[in-house]
């Protein structure tokens, strides 16, 4: 399948040469306008980064073959000479599913599960023992089972009233926000 942001996307990594992935996404949409892709807003935002990493990983391994490394990192996306220090790697599992199009139309359930996996390793929120579990929807004040929608509900209210903008409390509002990455892992994705 052609992936429809690779002209785009190499044009611009050949003139800015150093990005990254939500600056290359806004120029993109900027200068070409990228339309909506799922009605979805989940499912929206995953198609849009799948067809940018796609396009990146694409361009990588094609810019290899003219002598140049393309680095595909979220925070650091840069066009170099290629080295013997930066060959591709034979194996990457991330550059392998970008480039598998069956992964393009996943379910909703797996995009939010992918967007949970994200978020868990970049927050690195440790898992909760039941019993923790069921003190924290006590405190929260949600019913069991609770669904990703009540959820984000209760957040918005318990935030805004704890936010220090609102004459909370910083570290109330920090642990809030702990709390909330916790309970995410647990909510099912639609109302129980």
């Amino acid at each position: 399948m052609l992936n429809p942001l690779l002209d785009a996307t190499f044009r611009i990594i050949t003139r800015e040469r150093a990005t990254q992935l939500h600056r290359l996404a806004a120029a993109l949409d900027a200068e070409f306008g990228l339309p909506k892709l799922d009605n979805d807003p989940d499912k929206d935002l995953f198609k849009r980064n799948f067809l940018l990493m796609n396009a990146l990983y694409q361009l990588q391994q094609e810019m290899a073959e003219q002598g140049y490394y393309l680095q595909v990192e979220a925070m650091d996306i840069r066009l170099n000479e290629q080295s013997t220090q930066s060959a591709l790697q034979t194996h990457d599992p991330l550059r392998d599913y970008y480039l598998d199009w069956c992964n393009y139309d996943t379910s909703k359930d797996d995009v939010i599960a992918l967007l949970d996996q994200f978020w868990q390793r970049y927050l690195k929120v440790p898992q909760l023992a039941p019993q923790q579990h069921a003190e924290l929807i006590a405190k929260w004040q949600l019913p069991s089972p609770y669904c990703r929608r009540q959820l984000s509900k209760r957040w918005r209210a318990l935030a805004f009233a704890a936010h220090p903008d609102q004459q909370g409390n910083h570290a109330a509002f920090q642990q809030l926000q702990h709390e909330y990455e916790q309970l995410k892992h647990y909510a099912q994705a639609e109302e129980p």
